[in-house]
Parts: structure tokens; sequence; C-alpha cells
């Protein structure tokens, strides 16, 4: 099977242009099986956050800049991390839910660095909710559970500390297992 690699973010608002990115988790995974992770904490001289945006992710700033490394050195931990756990080329295909909203600010992340985001990653995508929206419109499901609070709740699947970067990452590559298992037992 292809290795992947589950990617979370957590960040200050919605929109990469404006908006600080938090932390990224990392989940190297092969074969139902993960393989390595990583947690990476990033900080600013200013964060740019809305209330909103930090009441779901619940990160006290003063505590997050204790343990956090500026973006230059988060993108070398994320490199390094994948060097680690991935022949590279080819490129390598990200795994989220909602995966765009986490690879947008992940691409911001890359060009303020001056890194081309393209050497290192594949376009290919997968997302985890595209896929369980899928499932339900085709009759697969009795309900949507497309977000990730509900697709969590109906797979039992309990992130350590939700709407933690690497909590967040490991409990959708758990939700990506669960999804194989269903298509598995159909052949």
């Amino acid at each position: 099977m292809t290795k992947l690699l589950f990617l979370d973010t957590e960040t200050g608002g919605l929109n990469p242009d404006f908006h600080s990115l938090l932390s990224v988790g990392l989940v190297a995974w092969e074969d139902f099986k993960i393989i390595d992770k990583k947690e990476i904490l990033l900080k600013e001289e200013h964060f740019k956050v809305n209330s909103s945006a930090m009441e779901v992710n619940g990160i006290d700033l003063e505590e997050h800049k204790k343990n956090a490394v500026e973006y230059n050195e988060g993108v070398k931990l994320i490199n390094e991390f994948c060097k680690n756990n991935f022949e590279i080329p080819p490129t390598i295909t990200l795994v989220g839910h909602n995966i765009n909203f986490d690879i947008s600010f992940l691409k911001k992340l890359y060009k303020n660095s001056e890194i081309p985001y393209e050497q290192l990653f594949s376009h290919r995508t997968i997302d985890t909710s595209s896929i369980l929206k899928y499932l339900y419109m085709t009759g697969n499901f009795d309900e949507d559970i497309s977000s990730s609070d509900k697709a969590f709740n109906y797979f039992n699947i309990v992130a350590s500390k939700r709407h933690s970067a690497l909590s967040d990452a490991v409990a959708t590559t758990e939700l990506f297992e669960q999804l194989l298992k269903i298509y598995l037992k159909k052949d």
C-alpha cells in the first residue's frame, strides 16, 4: 500500500493570507500502521488570531510560545520528518479532513520560507470529509456525517485532545482506516 502523510493544522482564523498558523500535526502511515508522528508548534512576533478560532482550538498563546519555533525552523522540522519517513521524490500525498484548508496554510508557510511546496508535496490529496459526503450521497450512510465531530462520534474515535493538530491528525488517520475497512468488506 502507498505511504500517506496525514496533516492537521491549528490556526488563528480561517484566512491563510492573514491569520497565523499555530501548529502542524503530521502522521506518517502505511498498511494500517502509524509509522511516525510529530507536532510542530509555530510562533510569530505578533500572532494574528480571532477570538472564535481561539475559542475552538483552546490554545493559550503565552504557553504556546514557550514550546514553539519560528516559521523557518518549523519548515525544516516538517522537511526532516518527511525525509525520515518518505522516499522523495516522488512527492508525498497529503490526507486530512477538509484537507484543502490545512494545505492553504501549509502552502503559505512554505511560501513565506521561500521553499517550493511542490518539491515535497503532491498535487494529489485525499479528503476524508469528501469521502464521507460521497458515501452519504450514494446511500452508504443514513445521515451526513462529513463533519469531523460527527464522523469521530459515528466511528467511536476519541481524539486524545480535540483541536490539537497532532491529536486530530491521529484521529483522522483512524477515520481513514475505518473508511478503508468499509470498502474492503464489500469485496
